[in-house]
C-alpha cells in the first residue's frame, strides 16, 4: 500500500515523491482496485500530463505570493511551500522535502524572540481544527512577521492548515515612530503652553533668594540659599529642554557650515572633556553650506558630545567628524565607550527616557527633534568598542546654490 506523502517542486523538474500523483500514475497504469481511496474526480477528470502541468501552474501562483506559504494535512505532513517561505525562514528545499512537522518546527523556533508563544498558539490551532488565527512573532534579528493561520477546506471537510507569513517590520517601524512623533507633540504642546508661566514665578524666587543671599543676618544660612538656587536653576534647565520640544518652535535658518559651528564649540567641549580626563579629536572633512538654526546645531552638538563623554571612561576619546556622502552631509559623534544594550537601544530618542542618576531623559529626545526640524535624521550604530551617532542632512534640499 502506498502511503500519502508530499509533493515538492524545484525549478523546472516536478519532484514526486511517494505522494497523491503517483497514487494517481499507479492506479491508471496498473488498474489496480485497492487504491479506491484516490479521489474518483481526480482519477477521471486529470490524465497525467495534464495533472503536471496544473501542479507547476499552482506552485507558480504560490511562488509569486508576497508571503511566505506552508501547507500541512491533518497528520502535520508537510504538502506544499513555496519560496518566500524558505527565504523568510531561512530552510532550504531538501530540508523541507526530507524532514517532518517537529523538526520543522524546532528549525523556525531557533529563530523566534518567544518560541513559547508560537508554540502554544500552534497546541490551540490543532487542538481546535476549524479555528482561524492572525498574530505577530518576532524574530531574533529583529524581523517581524505576521501569521495567518487557516484550515484548509475540501468539499465541506477540513484536509488540513495553510499558514501563510507576511514580514511586517518596516510597518511596524513606521507605526512606532508615528507614535513616537505623537508623544513628542504631545510633549511640545505641553511645554509651550505652560513653560513660561512655570518660569515667570521661578525667576521672581530666585531673584529675593540672591538679595536674602547678600544680608548678613543670613550669612549663616549661605549654603542653604546657594543650594535652593542651584536647584531652581536645575529646575529652569529642564524647562529650557521642554520648551526645545515645541511642536511648532520657530527657528532661524541661515547658511552655515557644520563645521565652523563646530570649531567654535571646541573650546567649551574640550573643558568638559578635561574635567573628565578625556579628550576631543576632529575628523572634518570639507563641506558644502546647509540652511540652519545656529544655536540648535549647537545644542545637538553639545548634547550628543556630552553624552558620549559620560558612556566612556577616563583616557579616552570622542571623535567627532564631518564628510559628504552621496546627497547628504554627515555629522557623526563617535565615542569609545561600552556600547548600548539592545533594550536600551530601542529607547533611543524618546522622551523621559535616561540611563543617568541625574538625567532628565529630554537630552537625545531634542536631538531628534532638532534634527528632524532640519529635515535630518539620527542613526545609531553600537558595539562593545562604542557608539556613534551618524546625523544626516540632505544637501538636494539645502545645500547653498552656487552663484
Amino acid at each position: 500500500m502506498l502511503k500519502n506523502y508530499k509533493i515538492g517542486i524545484t525549478h523546472n523538474n516536478v519532484i514526486i515523491e511517494k505522494g497523491l500523483l503517483l497514487k494517481v500514475a499507479y492506479c491508471e497504469f496498473s488498474n489496480s482496485p485497492q487504491f479506491s481511496d484516490v479521489h474518483p474526480k481526480f482519477l477521471n477528470s486529470r490524465p497525467m500530463e495534464a495533472g503536471k502541468e496544473s501542479l507547476k501552474l499552482l506552485q507558480a501562483t504560490l511562488n509569486g505570493a508576497v508571503d511566505g506559504i506552508v501547507v500541512f494535512d491533518q497528520k502535520k505532513n508537510i504538502c506544499q511551500y513555496n519560496c518566500n517561505f524558505m527565504k523568510m525562514w531561512n530552510v532550504d528545499e531538501i530540508t523541507l522535502v526530507t524532514t517532518d512537522y517537529e523538526s520543522l518546527l524546532t528549525l523556525m523556533m531557533e529563530q523566534l524572540n518567544n518560541p513559547e508563544d508560537y508554540i502554544e498558539k500552534e497546541k490551540e490551532l490543532y487542538a481546535h481544527p476549524d479555528m482561524e488565527s492572525c498574530d505577530d512573532f518576532e524574530r531574533k534579528d529583529g524581523k517581524i512577521f505576521e501569521r495567518y493561520s487557516k484550515p484548509q477546506w475540501f468539499e465541506g471537510t477540513i484536509v488540513g492548515r495553510v499558514l501563510s507569513f507576511r514580514d511586517i517590520t518596516k510597518y511596524r517601524d513606521v507605526e512606532r515612530e508615528m507614535a513616537h512623533l505623537e508623544r513628542m507633540n504631545v510633549i511640545g504642546e505641553m511645554a509651550a503652553g505652560i513653560g513660561h508661566e512655570v518660569r515667570n514665578p521661578m525667576t521672581t524666587i530666585r531673584g529675593f533668594l540672591q538679595i536674602l543671599l547678600n544680608k548678613r543676618e543670613c550669612i549663616r544660612q549661605w549654603e542653604y540659599y546657594a543650594l535652593m538656587i542651584e536647584e531652581l536653576d536645575r529646575a529652569n534647565g529642564i524647562i529650557t529642554e521642554f520648551l526645545s520640544l515645541a511642536k511648532e518652535k520657530g527657528i532661524c535658518l541661515q547658511y552655515r557650515n557644520i563645521n565652523e559651528i563646530i570649531h567654535s564649540l571646541i573650546p567649551l567641549i574640550e573643558a568638559d572633556a578635561i574635567i573628565a580626563n578625556k579628550y576631543i579629536k576632529l575628523e572634518l572633512s570639507q563641506i558644502p553650506e546647509l540652511s540652519l538654526d545656529e544655536k540648535e546645531i549647537r545644542q545637538l552638538i553639545l548634547n550628543l558630545v556630552r553624552n558620549s563623554l559620560d558612556a566612556m571612561k577616563p583616557g579616552t576619546y570622542v571623535t567627532i567628524k564631518t564628510y559628504q556622502e552621496n546627497d547628504t552631509i554627515v555629522l557623526a559623534v563617535k565615542d569609545q565607550g561600552g556600547g548600548i544594550p539592545p533594550e536600551t537601544l530601542k529607547n533611543i530618542g524618546k522622551a523621559f527616557f535616561t540611563t543617568k542618576e541625574q538625567g532628565t531623559g529630554l537630552g537625545l529626545a531634542i536631538c531628534y527633534r532638532i534634527a528632524a526640524r532640519h529635515h535630518g535624521v539620527i542613526n545609531v550604530e553600537t558595539s562593545k568598542n562604542g557608539t556613534t551617532f551618524f546625523i544626516r542632512f540632505m544637501t538636494s534640499k539645502t545645500v547653498k546654490p552656487s552663484a
